[in-house]
């Protein structure tokens, strides 16, 4: 069995570590040797406790600032609780911080400090690493991954056994899918490509019809009527609609959600409808149709009906990469400066909203994952006149800008990478934020409190940021006061944030 162990928080000094430990009857038994690459900062020390026969042992790593502090002894758990609470130590979300830091030594403080403290809440955390640019963090990522698994994967298997037991009709798998979004998209590809429903889908369908996210909630709705699901119609019947702005739900779509659950479990129990050619039923003809195939769209409602029953193809990788691009481990990036792009494939979007809904399809481009940080403008400013290396992480707040100055970024960028980066067209701005599947907002039909942090089908960022977004035709669009993927306005003379386009 593994020593329990804490990790002290990297500010805390040794000889503040010193005294708490003292002050909680530790006594200093030994401290290596050898001069420490920080005065006063040994790098091992070992502390025992006489009156309870306890120790100590006390690691420290002076490159990432790791302290690590193990027990042994007869009451390993007393004496590791009494340490907590005296020394300020790393726990879970400090670890996140961590580990979602732009610095390197940062991510490598966080994934050795998730390994020393087996903290499988960071698990998901920890694999995103394994695809980080720099090699150090990628290649600890794997191990750290590597050693959470095991204790992870049985604790695991115990509770699905558990929730399984509870819950015989549902699946369990369903449920612990990673991310709202990917639940979503597994009801959808159900719909696309299951022509009836059967066991298993019942059982998915009935894990997704009590979904904590209530778009999921919504889509199984609709799932179970393309499906003809009729042996979840009693979960269907209890499934809760949306009912708050705080579950992202104007009063109309509050109402529209409702008479959908209720129009399918109509349909689903065999019960009449409205006559043929009556008013009642000529209304309910869209939804109708959208029960029963795909949802023809011809405005607003009958577009939230196709975005919450598509799934995101991923469509077609770039024949060819531009020069300018090079791709490491899955990622686009432009060669000279690394900033990250993401691939927008030339399939249909839909666009606008109301009377300029339209279907457009992409030219296939490449767009910066985030918008330009002050620093990678300064990097691009300076490094426009002769080479400065590269532009490093591009993680940061974006530069305020104004239109001007955004293109002079794009001018810049462009002539370090040989190339024409320029800001997108307002339709470029919308396909890269809204995916082809129509949604309203980047990340899904509903608003979030959490957006800013939540990415587009095809992967950009900070799209609902605190700043909005210069478009080419001096438009503004996205930020944290416009959030919907259609949105923008004229604003000549505002502050506004620059992300380039790469048009192959």
């Amino acid at each position: 069995m593994r020593s329990p162990a804490l990790v002290a928080r990297p500010e805390v000094s040794f000889e503040a570590m010193d005294r708490v430990l003292s002050a909680l009857g530790w006594f200093l038994q030994s401290e290596s040797q050898t001069p420490p690459l920080i005065p006063g900062e040994p790098e091992l020390a070992v502390y025992v406790k006489r009156a309870t026969d306890s120790a100590l042992h006390y690691t420290f790593n002076p490159v990432l600032r790791l302290r690590v502090l193990e027990f042994s002894g007869p009451d390993v758990v007393g004496e590791w609780a009494a340490v907590r609470k005296a020394v300020p130590v790393l726990e879970a979300p400090a670890l996140a911080a961590l580990l979602t830091s732009a610095e390197t030594p940062k991510v490598l403080l966080g994934l050795l400090a998730t390994e020393t403290l087996r903290e499988r809440s960071s698990m998901e955390r920890v694999a995103a690493l394994r695809f980080h640019p720099e090699f150090s963090v990628s290649r600890t990522a794997e191990r750290v991954l590597a050693s959470l698994v095991p204790d992870g994967t049985e604790e695991a298997f115990a509770r699905l056994k558990e929730e399984k037991e509870a819950h015989p009709d549902r699946s369990v798998l369903f449920a612990h899918l990673p991310g709202e979004e990917q639940r979503r998209q597994v009801l959808r590809w159900l719909i696309h490509d299951q022509p009836a429903s059967n066991s298993d889908v019942d059982a998915v369908l009935r894990a997704a019809l009590v979904d904590a996210d209530a778009e999921v909630r919504v889509t199984a709705v609709m799932a179970a009527a393309r499906l003809q699901a009729r042996e979840v119609l009693p979960a269907l019947r209890e499934a809760r609609m949306p009912t708050s702005t705080r579950e992202g739900a104007d009063p109309r779509d509050r109402h529209f959600y409702s008479n959908l659950r209720d129009l399918v479990a109509q349909v689903l129990a065999g019960r009449p409808l409205p006559p043929e050619g009556s008013p009642k039923r000529e209304r309910m003809a869209p939804l109708l149709r959208a029960l029963s195939g795909p949802a023809d769209v011809r405005d607003d409602p009958t577009l939230l009906l196709h975005a919450l029953t598509t799934p995101v193809d991923p469509g077609p990788r770039p024949e060819g990469l531009p020069d300018a691009v090079v791709e490491r481990e899955g990622t686009y990036r432009l060669r000279r400066s690394g900033l990250e792009a993401r691939w927008v494939p030339p399939v249909e979007h839909w666009l606008g909203t109301g009377p300029t809904l339209r279907r457009v399809k992409s030219p296939g481009f490449f767009v910066a994952r985030v918008p330009v940080s002050r620093a990678a403008a300064a990097w691009a400013m300076a490094a426009s006149q002769g080479p400065v290396g590269t532009a490093g992480a591009d993680a940061e707040e974006p530069l305020p800008c104004t239109f001007g100055e955004a293109e002079q970024v794009c001018s810049a960028l462009s002539r370090i990478e040989g190339v024409a980066l320029r800001l997108p067209s307002s339709e470029e701005w919308e396909m890269a934020a809204r995916g082809p599947d129509g949604r309203l907002f980047p990340w899904g039909n509903s608003m979030r409190d959490d957006g800013a942090s939540r990415a587009s089908p095809w992967g950009v960022e900070k799209l609902v940021a605190s700043l909005p977004q210069w478009a080419r035709e001096g438009l503004l669009c996205g930020g944290r006061e416009q959030p919907l993927c259609s949105s923008r306005r004229e604003a000549s003379a505002a502050v506004g944030s620059a992300r380039w386009v790469l048009v192959s």
